[in-house]
């Protein structure tokens, strides 16, 4: 893992020589109120996923596609196609829930792991250099993801 992080930073710098990078000494978490079991968990990822229907990512922007897509609650692995250029697609082809496990969440709610699955997940784009504009939709995806009445949110970084 160490050396994948070595190689990414390399390549980052020689694309990006001006590219600050942000260590993050601590991870602001909000304690759970209640149990998992009377939780609504929503999905996020980085892998840029999108449904076949909606505009794909623009991978080759300067600075990086800091947009986002809304996925309903329901969606299903054929109803999603995958833009994002930058990560190996070996995995995602043979099973897409190693970036997005909308299955394995589902098998939590019939278990009763966890109550409910929110009515929308989100998909970013990885691979962006220009931070500010991600940082704000972000922001707005974690409103959105409140007004929705989600508890916890499932991050799956690319």
């Amino acid at each position: 893992m160490l050396n994948s992080l070595k190689i990414t930073t390399g390549l980052i710098k020689r694309h990006n020589p001006d590219f600050e990078f942000r260590t993050f000494r601590s991870t602001p978490v909000t304690p759970l109120s209640r149990g998992l079991n009377k939780c609504t968990l929503a999905l996020v990822t980085t892998g840029g996923l999108h449904l076949k229907t909606d505009k794909p990512f623009a991978p080759g922007i300067k600075g990086g596609d800091f947009s986002y897509r809304v996925l309903p609650g329901n969606v299903r692995h054929e109803d999603l196609s995958v833009s994002h250029k930058w990560y190996n697609h070996k995995f995602i082809n043979a099973d897409l829930n190693c970036v997005f496990p909308i299955d394995r969440m589902k098998e939590y709610v019939t278990k009763g792991v966890i109550q409910a699955l929110s009515e929308e997940h989100f998909s970013f784009m990885g691979h962006i250099y220009e931070t500010g504009q991600l940082e704000r939709n972000a922001k707005k995806v974690g409103r959105g993801l409140k007004k929705l009445g989600v508890d916890i949110v499932f991050v799956t970084p690319t």
